[in-house]
């Protein structure tokens, strides 16, 4: 049994970002067995989206990043109209490349999801989006909700200083921009004419900054930040 006080009292108690958002991505765990990703948007596409987290496998990251799906994303585009969680099996109208979106998820098992907008003043959206191998149940619908609000509100409270902005040398974004085209470590070396170590080096320096552990995730954020085009 899913013991929700606790959970949300460790999510309250977290004095940082990082312990936050590990203490968030454990009782996650706790829940279910599904595909997560959240972050923010700004429903005019004016600001920078900031990806906080994903857990897809890498290969569809890769894929969803080189098909620019984040801009026809059905599970963020609806964030746009509506304040209240919603199902995927609830979306209606998908357009021809929206239903690839979704056939491509099935292959992984997944069967349904569920999203939770969050709207702010800044005019951003939090969204937390669940890919499940099952339909939601309601229960699940309630747990997924009431932990990504408290998230969310703690997550806030520990933004009020803004963060210093990501700034990249520019050989770290050649380097991505390399990576975010596909090429290994000793191809981007061999094109820009540097070592495979020290293509490495500047990833590594690169993700650090972006405060991210994966190639492919530190690819996306830096592309949704404008750090880099692909």
């Amino acid at each position: 049994m899913v013991d929700l006080i606790a959970m949300a009292e460790r999510l309250e108690s977290a004095h940082s970002r990082s312990t936050l958002l590990r203490s968030y991505l454990k009782s996650l765990k706790e829940v279910g067995d599904f595909y997560f990703a959240f972050g923010r948007f700004d429903r005019s596409q004016n600001q920078p989206h900031e990806i906080i987290h994903v857990s897809y496998p890498d290969d569809w990251i890769e894929y969803y990043t080189d098909q620019k799906y984040i801009t026809e994303d059905p599970t963020i585009t609806k964030v746009a109209q509506t304040h209240t969680p919603y199902c995927w099996n609830e979306l209606r109208d998908l357009l021809p490349s929206q239903r690839n979106i979704f056939s491509g998820l099935s292959t992984y098992g997944v069967r349904d999801g569920y999203t939770i907008p969050l709207h702010s003043p800044d005019g951003m959206v939090f969204v937390a989006s669940f890919a499940c191998r099952a339909s939601v149940t309601r229960i699940d619908r309630v747990i997924l909700t009431t932990l990504t609000t408290q998230f969310y509100f703690r997550y806030q409270a520990l933004t009020l200083s803004p963060s210093p902005s990501v700034v990249l040398s520019d050989r770290e974004k050649e380097c991505l921009r390399w990576a975010a085209r596909g090429k290994s470590s000793w191809e981007t070396g061999m094109i820009i004419g540097i070592s495979e170590n020290t293509v490495n080096f500047h990833i590594k320096n690169a993700l650090s900054k972006l405060r991210c552990s994966s190639r492919i995730v530190g690819v996306v954020r830096a592309i949704c930040l404008g750090l880099i085009v692909p």
